[in-house]
């Protein structure tokens, strides 16, 4: 299992650009910026195992979440615990596995199995568990 933890508020896979015969990802730098964090973590030569990932995006809590009571913050009664609104899950989840390709495994289309959920908590993190599926 690869268990990869990294403290950054969740990116979304922004839409490819073309000018002429160019070809642009202007997710190219974010991408590149997470693998830079979770590199101690990455393993050193992709894996071509078939993968069951596993994608948790956290959001911190908006202020209104909050009531205010002798400078404590307590959560008001009936937050949800599920993040609603925008981002779309699935442009989240094409971004990691686009940032994760070449240095996990070799394709995406290895990945046979996810699961991924958008919360909210006290910080902003993405944690991925990929599992090999033998």
């Amino acid at each position: 299992m690869i268990n990869l933890f990294v403290r950054t508020k969740p990116k979304t896979q922004q839409r490819h650009r073309n000018h002429g015969r160019f070809h642009y990802d202007p997710s190219a730098k974010d991408k590149q910026d997470f693998i830079f964090q979770a590199k101690e973590r990455i393993p050193k030569k992709p894996t071509t195992c078939t993968l069951d990932i596993h994608f948790t995006f956290c959001y911190k809590r908006p202020q209104k979440h909050y009531r205010s009571k002798n400078k404590q913050k307590i959560l008001k009664d009936n937050m949800p615990y599920y993040k609603r609104s925008t981002p779309d899950i699935d442009n989240l989840v094409k971004f990691y596995l686009d940032a994760l390709q070449g240095y996990v495994y070799i394709n995406d289309s290895q990945v046979t199995s996810i699961n991924a959920v958008k919360v909210y908590g006290e910080e902003d993190f993405v944690h991925i568990k990929i599992f090999n599926i033998k």
